[in-house]
């Protein structure tokens, strides 16, 4: 409970100090009017409602300097954060978060100055970006709750976190052939792992020899490779745990790297299979640049990612008669049923549009 006590100066004029506790230590605010006196304390006891109050001087860290500090300390299931992540958020941090309101302190940082930031990150760098800014910023925020440097998380802009996404292409078995067939043959087996087995993209670069059993006809992630600025080709565990998977592989798929490894990929059981023109391990740069001349090649739609490839597995998979979610889920190495249940909704969405079809085409008895 927050109180108030008056006091003379040395001068004679009133003070009115306000004591209360926060995050287990005293805490003191002096005020010369009595109405500001008592509008703090209404303030206090409005923050012990929703939750433990927090010592106005520990927010007086700026948000650039918290955030870096954060950015060093985070953790994510016990793990720091992976190279791509945590460079990812370094840019965002520079581009949106740090030139605009980084120089604030955390205890200054209220709902609206957070509306406002959010309004002109939204026009400056659009509204995609503007949501994974916003998403950065409460997660940093968060801990600054768990920290009680502040008392509450001042980010209140309901959806503001959510992206709107494009829609995809929808590509065919076909289309994913042709590709296939454009691409430099080196990365023909590539294309076709993408498209019927459903890596990703930096889990097809971190595949070596070693992770193939084609005699079983089966495939094990282990890996992934990314490029960080900075460090170059760095290698490290999947995505998410439910990433390191091993997978049976279908007689198309087996046929191409039985080809690949026959031909292409670094000897000996470490060896990268996926190299670039001079043996060196294929980085998503040079990847990208093969993939678009194959897909111009191939009359692909314009803007088709190779992770797209990705989706066209997972979609084409979840049409098997009786697949669960769960089964779907470890095939593509999701840990949450979300994206296997938007793949599933996906295809129950096609069936009813191939009845549709059906109710037309077929002439009534």
């Amino acid at each position: 409970m927050a109180s108030i006590s008056k006091r003379l100066t040395a001068a004679g004029e009133a003070r009115y100090d306000v004591r209360y506790r926060a995050g287990g230590r005293a805490v003191e605010e002096a005020f010369k009017r009595r109405q500001d006196a008592d509008n703090r304390v209404r303030q206090i006891e409005a923050e012990r409602l929703t939750g433990p109050i927090a010592d106005p001087r520990r927010g007086r860290e700026r948000l650039t300097d918290f955030a870096d500090r954060w950015l060093e300390t985070r953790l994510v299931k016990g793990k720091p954060l992976a190279p791509t992540t945590k460079q990812g958020y370094v840019w965002l941090l520079g581009r949106n978060i740090e030139t605009t309101i980084g120089e604030y302190e955390l205890a200054r940082i209220t709902p609206s100055v957070v509306r406002d930031w959010y309004a002109k990150v939204t026009v400056t760098a659009g509204r995609d970006q503007a949501a994974k800014s916003y998403r950065l910023l409460r997660a940093i925020l968060n801990t600054a709750v768990d920290d009680e440097l502040i008392g509450r998380n001042p980010r209140r802009i309901r959806g503001g976190g959510s992206e709107r996404a494009d829609e995809r292409p929808m590509i065919d078995a076909a289309l994913v052939f042709k590709l296939a067939d454009s691409i430099n043959a080196r990365l023909r087996a590539l294309v076709l792992l993408a498209g019927f087995v459903g890596l990703r993209t930096g889990e097809l670069l971190g595949l070596r020899r070693c992770d193939l059993d084609l005699e079983n006809a089966r495939l094990t992630v282990l890996v992934q490779a990314q490029q960080v600025v900075g460090q170059g080709r760095v290698v490290t565990g999947p995505k998410s745990e439910a990433g390191q998977r091993t997978v049976s592989l279908p007689k198309v798929v087996i046929e191409a790297l039985e080809k690949h490894l026959a031909n292409y990929g670094q000897p000996g059981e470490a060896g990268v299979l996926f190299r670039g023109p001079r043996g060196e391990p294929i980085t998503r740069a040079l990847l990208s640049k093969e993939w678009q001349a194959a897909r111009m090649a191939a009359g692909a739609p314009e803007g088709l990612r190779i992770h797209d490839l990705r989706h066209h597995a997972a979609t084409l998979t979840a049409r098997m008669p009786g697949i669960t979610t769960k089964e779907l889920m470890a095939r593509i190495g999701h840990a949450s049923p979300r994206a296997a249940l938007i793949y599933q909704h996906a295809t129950e969405q096609r069936d009813r549009e191939i009845a549709a079809y059906l109710d037309e085409a077929i002439p009534e008895p």
